[in-house]
């Protein structure tokens, strides 16, 4: 296969293949663009020796994104059928490596989301389950979470939200403040975590609390500032 040939399953096969399947894992992207590296023999066994991805104003599943440089490489694909105009398939999992970059605004307008509804509902779940209090999930059931703001600032996060008690018929307001770090490769260490706003956490102040982000992921490093959040790492992605 000469290079000219190559070039063609590149720009008029593959790049729109990974773009498609891309934008098909996001609800919007303002700005996509992708880099191929792959080479003749590859190419015909479905393999792709790297792809280099920068996505700008993106939101995934209501998680807005200002922007996001990944890699990944060794990409299996389902070549014989995107030849035949069938989507794109990983045929094996892939671990995506980059940066992102939320800005405070993004986390604002990202407090909608069902992903970081549940993330935030599942933190306090955590906290509950660290002070080892019985019937956790009666507990969150009589609770209903307004999440109001998410403010960010030197290596620190804030949160508050409203909450009424079903039980009481109260809303009262909830914060949750910490400083966050990250305590190895798969584990966010908040330290220390202070909550007010709920009975059964009422003015705790929890040192040393770490979450466990699975062995999917692996984090170098997270910087916060009064502007964004910026994360660097690696995370294994299933088709």
């Amino acid at each position: 296969m000469g290079s000219k040939k190559k070039s063609e399953i590149i720009s008029s096969i593959l790049t729109p293949a990974i773009k498609f399947w891309v934008r098909s894992q996001l609800n919007s992207t303002e700005e996509l663009d992708i880099k191929i590296d792959a080479g003749d023999k590859q190419i015909l066994t479905g393999r792709i020796n790297k792809v280099f991805l920068e996505a700008k104003q993106t939101i995934y599943q209501g998680i807005y994104i200002n922007k996001a440089e990944v890699n990944t490489q060794n990409i299996a694909v389902n070549l014989g059928e995107i030849l035949r105009g069938k989507p794109l398939k990983l045929l094996n999992p892939i671990y995506v490596v980059g940066d992102i970059e939320i800005t405070s605004q993004n986390l604002h307008d990202s407090l909608q989301s069902h992903l970081l509804k549940q993330a935030l509902t599942d933190l306090v779940k955590l906290l509950l389950e660290n002070q080892e209090l019985n019937n956790i999930d009666n507990i969150l059931q009589k609770y209903d979470f307004d999440w109001k703001k998410l403010v960010i600032s030197e290596q620190k996060i804030a949160i508050y939200a409203q909450t009424f008690n079903k039980n009481d018929k109260e809303t009262k307001e909830l914060f949750i403040t910490a400083h966050l770090l990250l305590k190895n490769n798969h584990e966010i260490l908040l330290n220390p975590i202070e909550i007010q706003g709920i009975k059964e956490l009422n003015n705790i102040i929890i040192n040393d609390f770490s979450i466990d982000l699975g062995k999917e992921v692996e984090l170098k490093k997270i910087e916060i500032n009064t502007q964004k959040l910026h994360c660097t790492g690696k995370i294994k992605v299933i088709n």
